[in-house]
């Protein structure tokens, strides 16, 4: 009896753990990006996924994805990619650790090599509301807000000249 609580226990422990214990669940990677970091090929990437998506207009798309977990709370994720002449922007909004999944999934993408895959993930378990940080190729501005019922993660990426 006891066994059976400890093990329901650790499984809750390890379910709510959320985003702070976010970490690549890929294979290995090799230690080149196979695809370069640009708006075009992130907005493939998710519609790939199968994501809902809007376009705001040429340089900025949303994603979404939700779900009922009971008869009054929505979880859901918001995804917007954005471009500029200098840099490009990726928001993530989300209302619980299940929708976390989308930013590994962005992390552990082919637009980073291993090592800059790890510094992302570093970054995000920081759990610093900003911090600016060259990872690899590029210097990224991230910024990581938790209001009152979800969390907000943005990056931002402007290649290293």
């Amino acid at each position: 009896m006891k066994l059976g609580i400890i093990t329901a226990a650790l499984a809750a422990l390890f379910f709510c753990a959320g985003p702070a214990s976010a970490v690549p669940t890929q294979q290995p990677k090799s230690t080149q990006a196979t695809q370069a970091l640009t708006y075009g090929n992130i907005v493939s990437h998710f519609r790939a996924a199968g994501l809902r998506t809007t376009e705001v207009q040429k340089r900025c798309t949303i994603f979404f994805e939700g779900e009922w977990r009971n008869s009054n709370v929505y979880d859901y994720v918001l995804i917007i990619v954005e471009n500029s002449d200098e840099d490009v922007q990726v928001t993530f909004y989300f209302t619980d650790a299940h929708e976390m999944n989308w930013v590994t999934e962005f992390l552990d993408a082919p637009f980073f090599t291993k090592r800059e895959t790890e510094n992302l993930f570093a970054l995000v378990n920081a759990h610093k509301p900003t911090e600016v940080a060259n990872v690899g190729r590029y210097k990224v501005e991230f910024h990581h807000w938790e209001p009152k019922h979800a969390e907000i993660l943005v990056f931002s990426f402007t290649p290293n000249r």
